[in-house]
């Protein structure tokens, strides 16, 4: 019984060992391709134009967070799930800009529109680099968002899962060895009962 057990966790772990070795090699296709696009863009550049971190300015900041979320299985110990989130604005200004925007002309919403999609332009760091953004740049930045919000996430997550279940193959096999000793010791006390009564 506990045999098949630790062979259904161990078949579990083949499973996710496989899932993980698709995704870190898909992570690193990807990671290869955001590099080869920046050296493009790079190559194309005018002279003393260079895309990369070491233009980076106090503009940068993150518009994806990481959300992480005890997956609800019933045990005591759940493995957690990392999803990806899109930077977004507090609840309530929101409702509160949806009640001024009810109130307000049909002129003042299209400048309140206007001067959203403009700040949502800005927070683009593509716009950083001029309005004729390299199209290998444009690349870089979609391999690198779905690298982030679909592969990564992913990732962690099984290499958490298979955690999971190495802690799980190793008590099952505790418990194995434990029964097994006991097995063992009961078998050596009938045993030695017999040889006595003989």
């Amino acid at each position: 019984m506990e045999a098949d057990h630790i062979d259904k966790l161990l078949e579990r772990y083949l499973h996710l060992l496989h899932e993980y070795t698709a995704l870190r090699d898909q992570l690193s296709s990807l990671q290869t391709g955001i590099y080869q696009n920046i050296a493009r863009a790079n190559f194309a550049a005018e002279r003393g134009l260079r895309f990369g971190q070491d233009h980076y300015d106090e503009r940068m900041q993150a518009s994806r967070r990481v959300a992480i979320t005890p997956e609800d299985d019933g045990q005591e110990s759940s493995v957690p799930i990392f999803t990806i989130t899109s930077e977004s604005k507090d609840p309530e200004k929101e409702a509160a800009v949806d009640d001024d925007a009810r109130n307000v002309a049909e002129e003042g919403e299209k400048k309140e529109a206007d001067a959203s999609s403009a700040k949502m332009r800005r927070r683009d760091p593509l716009r950083w680099f001029g309005l004729l953004t390299p199209m290998a740049l444009r690349q870089a930045q979609a391999q690198s968002i779905e690298a982030v919000e679909q592969v990564i996430p992913k990732l962690v997550s099984v290499n958490a899962e298979m955690a999971q279940v190495e802690i799980e193959v190793r008590r099952a096999r505790k418990k194995r060895a434990k029964a097994e000793a006991a097995a063992a010791k009961k078998e050596q006390e009938v045993g030695v009962g017999t040889e006595v009564a003989a």
